[in-house]
C-alpha cells in the first residue's frame, strides 16, 4: 500500500467511524422511540431534520476552521492555527444564541410548516424543546471537532465518540422506558438522554484543547483578520448547506404529502442509508484535510492527487454497501419495527437508494476537496443548482401529476448522478488550486 493510501486510511476511517457512531446512535434512538409508535418516529425524525439544519448553519465554522487550520499546518504555522480556534469558538457561541431561543420557544412553526398532524407536532415540539438546551454546545463542538480533524487526528474524536454514544445509549434505555430506577419519560426521555450525551462531548473537548492535551489548543488571542477569514470560506459553505437542507426540507414536505407511513417509511430508510454515507463523510474529511495541508505546503499537484485517489476508494465502500441496500432492504427494517406498511415503505427507498452510493461518493469527496481548497462559492452554486433543477422542481411535479412515491425516489437518484458528474468536471478543470484564504 502506498504511503498516499495510508495516510488517506488513517484520516478517513477514524473519522468515518466517528460519524458511523453518531449515525448507529440515531438508528438506535429511533429503534427505541419505534415501541412507542409510527407517530413518535415521525417526530423524532423530523426534530433530527431541524437539527441537521442547524448543523447546516455550522458549516460556517465547520469548513473555516478546516481550511485555514489545515493550511495553517501544512505551513507549520500552528500559532496561528491555535488563535484560529480561539477565534472561531467565541464567534460560533455567539452566533449558537438566536438557533436556541427558536429552537426553544418557536420550534412549532417548523413541525406546522412541515404539515404533520397534530399528535406529531405536540410530539415534535417536546422533544425539541428539551434538545435545544445543547444547541450552544454543538456550535462549539463543530469547531473543536473540525480543528482536530484539520491538524490531522481523527482518532481523538472517535475515541470520545464512543464514551459518549454509550453513554446516551445508557440513558435512551433508562429515561425512555423507565428501566432501572428512573422515570418513563418516553419522547422526552430520548431527547433528554441525548442533550446530556452532546453537553458532555463538548464538555470533554474543551477540557482537552484547555490543557493543550493535543498538538492543537487555544491561543487566546483576539484577531479579526482571522475571523475574517474564517468566515470568508465558511459563509458560503454555511448559507450552502442552510439553502441544501431548506430546500431537503421541502423535498421531505412532498414526501409527507403521501401519509403518515410513507413519512415513518422514509425517516427508517434515511436512517438506514446513513450507514453508507458514513464512509463517504470519512473520506470528505480525508479530502477535505489533506488538500488543505497540500496547499498549504504549496504541493497543488499532490492536492489532487490526494482527492482523486480518496474518491477511488471512497467509491468501492459505499459501492459495497449499496448491494447490500438493494438486496437486503426487509431485513434491515424489521429492525426498527413491525408495521408492515412502515416496512414496505421503507425498502423501496432503500432499494432505489442503493444505486446511487457510487455518485455519493463521489460528490461526498470533491466537495470535501473543494471545501478544503476554499472553493465554497462553486459548491455552493453547483450543490444548490443541481437540488433545484433536478430534484424538487421535477418531484413537486411527479407528485402532482403522477401520484406515486417511487417516481419521486427515482428523480432523487437521478439527481445524484447529475450532481456528481457536474462536481467532477469543475474539479478537474483545477481552479481551486489558486484560491487564497
Amino acid at each position: 500500500m502506498s504511503d498516499l493510501k495510508r495516510k488517506i486510511l488513517s484520516l478517513a476511517i477514524p473519522a468515518a467511524l466517528n460519524n458511523f457512531l453518531d449515525t448507529i446512535q440515531l438508528l438506535i434512538d429511533m429503534l427505541m422511540v419505534g415501541k412507542i409508535s409510527p407517530e413518535a418516529i415521525a417526530a423524532v425524525g423530523l426534530s433530527g431534520q431541524l437539527i441537521i439544519l442547524i448543523y447546516a448553519f455550522l458549516s460556517t465554522f465547520y469548513v473555516g476552521t478546516n481550511a485555514l487550520v489545515s493550511r495553517f499546518y501544512g505551513a507549520k504555522e500552528y500559532k496561528k492555527a491555535d488563535k484560529t480556534v480561539f477565534n472561531t469558538v467565541i464567534l460560533s457561541l455567539f452566533f449558537s444564541i438566536p438557533f436556541f431561543i427558536f429552537s426553544y420557544f418557536y420550534n412549532h412553526i417548523f413541525f406546522s410548516f412541515m404539515g404533520v398532524n397534530k399528535e406529531v407536532l405536540s410530539l415534535g415540539n417536546e422533544y425539541i424543546s428539551i434538545l435545544s438546551f445543547s444547541i450552544p454546545f454543538l456550535f462549539i463542538g463543530s469547531v473543536l471537532y473540525s480543528a482536530l480533524n484539520a491538524s490531522g487526528d481523527t482518532k481523538t474524536p472517535l475515541f470520545i465518540g464512543i464514551f459518549t454514544n454509550i453513554l446516551n445509549t445508557a440513558l435512551n434505555y433508562c429515561l425512555i422506558f423507565g428501566n432501572c430506577g428512573f422515570p418513563k419519560l418516553g419522547v422526552s426521555g430520548a431527547a433528554l438522554a441525548t442533550a446530556i450525551s452532546y453537553i458532555l462531548e463538548v464538555i470533554i473537548y474543551i477540557f482537552i484543547f484547555f490543557f493543550k492535551l493535543k498538538k492543537i489548543s487555544f491561543y487566546p488571542e483576539f484577531s479579526l483578520d482571522l475571523i475574517k477569514r474564517v468566515l470568508k470560506v465558511g459563509i458560503p459553505a454555511g448559507l450552502e448547506k442552510v439553502i441544501s437542507f431548506s430546500s431537503f426540507l421541502i423535498f421531505v414536505k412532498i414526501i409527507a404529502s403521501f401519509g403518515t407511513y410513507t413519512l415513518a417509511g422514509y425517516q427508517i430508510g434515511l436512517r438506514i442509508e446513513g450507514l453508507a454515507f458514513m464512509p463517504g463523510f470519512g473520506f470528505a474529511v480525508a479530502a477535505m484535510v489533506l488538500v488543505g495541508q497540500y496547499l498549504g505546503a504549496k504541493d497543488p499537484k499532490k492536492a489532487e492527487e490526494s482527492a482523486i485517489e480518496t474518491t477511488k476508494i471512497a467509491s468501492i465502500f459505499m459501492g459495497f454497501i449499496g448491494i447490500i441496500l438493494i438486496l437486503f432492504p426487509e431485513p434491515l427494517v424489521n429492525i426498527f419495527t413491525n408495521d408492515k406498511k412502515t416496512i414496505e415503505e421503507a425498502s423501496l427507498y432503500l432499494k432505489i437508494v442503493g444505486i446511487t452510493q457510487v455518485p455519493l461518493a463521489v460528490e461526498f469527496v470533491i466537495n470535501g476537496a473543494l471545501r478544503g481548497a476554499g472553493a465554497t462559492k462553486i459548491t455552493l452554486i453547483i450543490n444548490n443548482f443541481s437540488f433545484w433543477v433536478f430534484r424538487i422542481i421535477p418531484s413537486f411535479l411527479a407528485f402532482w401529476f403522477l401520484k406515486g412515491i417511487i417516481f419521486v425516489y427515482l428523480i432523487m437518484a437521478l439527481e445524484t448522478y447529475l450532481k456528481a458528474i457536474m462536481l467532477w468536471i469543475i474539479f478537474k478543470k483545477g481552479n481551486w488550486k489558486n484560491l487564497e484564504v
